[in-house]
């Protein structure tokens, strides 16, 4: 078994005060002693002065006062030494030394008179008073019993070395040995008696250490005792009236003790249960029959996990309860119990279900908020799709003055209008966490150049200046979601043109230095504008969904108030940074800091668009190719009619998906347009059956409103093989005809005709 060390510390620190305690129990008696001393002390200078005169009798009397002297001087500062916390060790020493030093005064003084008187000395009277010596060692042997010992060794073999003395220095001229005889006799006979009082005195102080170290222990026995009662006092309370309940049982699964809570929390009572097997408690409560085996399952193996059991009241209310079964071993690593805790955690079942509807009610809601966006989508950017589109057709007709200027407001209005839908819908996958980031290698000057090159024509049109500085510590390429950088750039400039009536706007890209090895590359862009500014008050909640700085700026500017929801959501994904200087009438500054990466070795450039321009298929013909359109609304089917006449196809129009199967399968197209929201067969469906038949498979292009990501990937699913989003301009219609369609087997004169017209 290993030792507390605590326990170790613990009987140290009681011996070290024991010590202590001795020391100055010796030290205090030994002072207060000091009369009885110098009586006897002056009874043995007379006795010295009258056998040897004033001159032996005055040096043997101050030399057993110096001894003295010495040795009360040291004991009288040792309490006070020991109460300031000095080193019980070398106090213990300077006792020793003073008193040893006070037991050899003594021998030097009877030493002194022994040679002072010569052949008439009483070794007698000299015995008698070193056995009264003797006998005052025998005393100290409880409080010092190393000093006590050297003190009696001192005094025994004086008056042995004595004798000697005198045998040497006067030899035959000594007394006959009859007169001798006695005195020797008297001085062993005092010798022995000394011997056997001391022997006595050793006796008791073995016997008082023995019976104070039994006492000792009885008491840390007793103290421990108490300590485990009141341990078990405090466990038997704490078991008692704790809200868990518990369970005591043998190892034979019989039942032997219940708390109150047991009651409480499963409504069966301690009468019921004592005595008897476990198993009673399971079919009391109605428990799960698994339970049992688990229980079982676990006491074979030896281990034992939590488990949650559902159980009933007596009035049948359901109740949750987490259970652990706990062995209690003795020392031959045997079981002699086991305890059970059982606690009611109906509340946090409760609880957990709560949050799983509530969870599941928000999902709910956000599939609604989904389906509801792009039902709007669809049904906003259809009719939006007939206003862009008609006007783009009548502003190529010959118009007054005054026409124009209806039709280029129109486009305007429609053009602001489909900005705030996107602003929207990308707001909408932010909030549902579908929007993802996706890093490839762009190049970094080109990717800021074009961004300006698409917001040049307003700031020009407002008279403002547009600069753009990037730094010569900025990389050629990067490793970034180059179209969500474009996304950011494109909404913080575009917002400093609008709010922007003179001036300039100037923008600045440049390259965080690296603090270490490991710290990422740092891409900074700041716009800075000379616009209307923003309240201090204001830059707090700038950020936030549908705010601008003031409620007139809406009225003023326009705009929904997304444009910096959608760049801060957007810089914090890509684990970068956004913020705002700004005073009202002077301009704002706008910082965005990105992380970002240099290029993986090996990994190809993005510069080009992703779709080519039409200008790449000036040698295309589309002469003879069959195109189906298949569209439910009116006003899209002759705007469609409108943009493709003029080419030199065959175009089929339908209203259905239906009717759409049906001419595909009698006269397959080269290439169908197909709107995925129709009444009878959705465009999916339709897609689905075209690809199923076994006619020649023409290419189907979805034409939608809804713009989510969703809605891409279910038509890439149905078999579709591209994805045009509403509101739809004549150059994408014969872009996506040309790179799916188009053949160059013959010179273009008809299609750049065509689009020229």
């Amino acid at each position: 078994m290993v030792a507390d060390p605590g326990q170790k510390l613990r009987q140290s620190a009681k011996e070290a005060a024991r010590q202590r305690g001795l020391l100055a129990q010796y030290a205090t008696k030994r002072v207060r002693a000091v009369s009885q001393r110098v009586v006897i002390y002056c009874l043995g200078a007379l006795m010295v002065i009258l056998a040897t005169g004033p001159v032996f009798g005055g040096c043997a009397t101050a030399i057993l006062i110096i001894g003295e002297l010495v040795d009360l001087w040291v004991l009288r500062r040792i309490p006070t030494r020991l109460r300031n916390g000095d080193s019980q060790t070398a106090l213990a020493r300077a006792a020793m030394a003073s008193g040893a030093f006070q037991a050899l005064c003594m021998f030097m003084a009877t030493t002194l008179y022994v040679v002072a008187v010569g052949k008439e000395a009483s070794i007698v009277g000299v015995a008698g008073v070193l056995g009264m010596g003797i006998v005052n060692g025998a005393l100290i042997l409880p409080t010092n019993p190393k000093l006590a010992i050297f003190k009696m060794s001192v005094f025994v073999a004086t008056p042995f070395f004595l004798i000697t003395l005198q045998a040497i220095r006067f030899g035959g001229d000594m007394a006959s040995p009859k007169a001798n005889v006695p005195e020797l006799m008297v001085v062993i006979s005092m010798g022995y008696m000394c011997f056997s009082f001391v022997r006595s005195g050793i006796d008791n102080f073995r016997k008082t250490e023995a019976l104070q170290s039994s006492q000792t222990s009885l008491t840390a026995a007793n103290d421990a005792l108490n300590k485990h009662r009141n341990e078990l006092q405090r466990l038997s309370m704490v078991a008692r009236k704790t809200n868990d309940a518990v369970i005591l049982s043998n190892p034979k699964q019989e039942i032997e003790w219940v708390n109150e809570a047991f009651t409480t929390l499963t409504g069966v009572g301690a009468k019921e249960v004592v005595g008897k097997p476990i198993t009673v408690l399971f079919e009391a409560t109605k428990a799960d029959a698994s339970v049992q085996e688990t229980i079982a399952k676990a006491i074979q193996k030896g281990s034992f996990d939590k488990i949650e059991v559902r159980h009933e009241l007596a009035l049948g209310a359901e109740r949750w309860s987490e259970i652990q079964m706990l062995p209690v071993k003795n020392a031959d690593n045997g079981i002699d119990f086991y305890v059970t805790i059982a606690r009611d955690i109906t509340p946090a079942k409760n609880h957990a279900n709560s949050m799983r509807k509530a969870r599941k009610a928000a999902e709910d809601a956000a599939r609604t908020k989904a389906d509801f966006l792009a039902n709007m989508s669809h049904e906003i950017r259809t009719p939006l799709t007939g206003i862009i589109g008609m006007a783009d057709l009548l502003s190529e007709t010959e118009q007054t003055q005054d026409q124009s200027e209806y039709t280029h407001t129109i486009l305007g209005s429609s053009r602001s209008l489909l900005t705030i839908i996107n602003d929207i819908l990308d707001l909408s996958k932010l909030d549902a966490g579908k929007l993802q980031i996706a890093n490839n290698t762009f190049e970094t000057r080109a990717c800021f150049e074009e961004t300006l090159r698409l917001l040049e024509p307003k700031a020009y049109n407002k008279g403002l200046g547009l600069t753009l500085s990037v730094a010569d510590d900025v990389p050629q390429h990067l490793f970034a979601d180059d179209v969500r950088v474009r996304q950011i750039a494109t909404n913080i400039i575009g917002n400093a043109t609008k709010f922007t009536e003179h001036g300039k706007i100037d923008v600045e890209v440049w390259m965080e230095p690296q603090d270490n090895e490991t710290s990422p590359l740092i891409l900074n862009m700041a716009v800075s504008d000379t616009g209307i500014g923003i309240a201090p008050e204001k830059l707090a909640t700038i950020f936030d969904e549908f705010t601008q700085a003031e409620s007139s700026t809406t009225r003023r500017f326009g705009g929904t108030g997304l444009g910096l929801t959608i760049c801060r959501v957007l810089t914090e994904r890509m684990g970068g940074d956004i913020s705002v200087t700004s005073e009202l009438g002077e301009g704002s500054r706008f910082l965005v800091s990105l992380p970002v990466e240099l290029p993986p070795e090996g990994a190809p450039t993005l510069n080009e668009p992703a779709i080519p321009p039409v200008q790449a298929y000036d040698s295309v013909d589309l002469a003879g190719l069959s195109v189906l359109v298949a569209e439910d609304n009116r006003t899209n089917r002759l705007l469609i009619r409108k943009y493709l006449e003029k080419l030199p196809i065959t175009l089929r129009f339908v209203n259905d998906g239906y009717e759409a199967v049906e001419s595909a399968l009698q006269t397959p197209p080269d290439l169908i347009f197909m709107d995925m929201s129709m009444p009878n067969m959705s465009g999916i469906e339709a897609t689905e059956a075209i690809r199923a038949s076994d006619v020649k498979q023409p290419h189907i292009v979805a034409l939608t409103a809804n713009a989510f990501e969703a809605e891409r990937r279910a038509c890439l699913k149905a078999g579709m093989d591209d994805f045009l989003t509403k509101p739809i301009r004549r150059a994408d219609l014969v872009d996506c005809l040309l790179r799916h369609v188009g053949h160059r087997n013959t010179p273009t004169s008809a299609v750049q005709t065509a689009l020229r017209a």
